[in-house]
């Protein structure tokens, strides 16, 4: 059973968050530009299928999309039964840390462009997210890309720790608790809250130059792009903050997006 199992629906709390709208709207025009008509896509890490209905509303007909955990994709098939009857969408249970093929014929290079929404965050050091590439890599064609979103890209944790100690970043939601560095020096592990009752979950955050190192030792030989957290302004009322606090904020961003071509 995977920590996601004994989450299962409760993660679909995520979707209430205020800053998820945002998170959404930044994947969106981040990928954008690549969208194509008939494109086959495979998403990574689907969970309840948030961003797979994303994908579809954005024009994707021929989405893959899988995930480790079998209580998540109950939740998913059931959120997308009508793309899954109209052949749009179609789900598969595995593990993207191991690389596997995912195309329906369970050919390499089969996917124009590949998707995961908090997927990478889940390797706990770098030998786990090299891994991780190798999958994307042996699913993508030779011109596919890669658009993940994983936690701020950074290679110094001593001040983002601090901030997130302290108010307001120790009262929004979702909220970072850096528990223990990695022995390896690459990262931290770090506790996700998402409500005050009980959604919570591990993840690891590693250093900005480990997801670059990684997704070369990958197969991900092309070029490689940061997109950082774009924050509107409106979403300083949303968040409930003041002027003070919304520095703050600005100035500790949750996520930022990888873009990475195969070749």
């Amino acid at each position: 059973m995977t920590q996601y199992d004994s989450i299962g629906s409760s993660y679909d709390v995520v979707e209430t968050l205020p800053y998820r709208a945002i998170e959404k709207d930044n994947v969106y025009l981040a990928i954008k530009p690549f969208l194509r008509p008939h494109m086959s896509v495979l998403e990574f890490g689907c969970g309840t299928g948030f961003y797979s209905s994303a994908l579809v509303s954005w024009g994707v007909t021929h989405l893959t999309s899988m995930d480790i955990s079998a209580v998540m994709l109950d939740s998913a098939m059931t959120r997308l039964s009508s793309e899954i009857s109209s052949g749009k969408v179609q789900f598969e249970k595995g593990d993207g840390t191991v690389p596997t093929s995912f195309a329906p014929d369970k050919s390499t290079g089969y996917f124009n462009m590949a998707i995961g929404a908090w997927f990478l965050n889940y390797a706990s050091d770098k030998a786990t997210l090299v891994s991780m590439f190798k999958s994307i890599s042996l699913n993508l064609k030779r011109d596919g890309f890669f658009g993940g979103i994983v936690p701020h890209p950074t290679d110094d944790f001593d001040e983002r720790i601090k901030s997130y100690q302290k108010a307001p970043l120790n009262k929004l939601l979702p909220r970072n608790q850096y528990t223990e560095e990695l022995s390896s020096g690459d990262g931290w592990t770090s506790r996700v809250f998402l409500s005050e009752d009980g959604v919570d979950f591990m993840t690891w955050h590693l250093k900005k130059s480990i997801y670059e190192e990684a997704a070369r030792l990958g197969g991900m030989n092309g070029k490689f792009e940061w997109r950082h957290e774009i924050l509107p302004e409106h979403a300083k009322e949303r968040f409930g903050l003041t002027n003070e606090e919304w520095k703050i904020r600005v100035a500790n961003p949750h996520f930022g997006i990888l873009l990475v071509w195969k070749n």
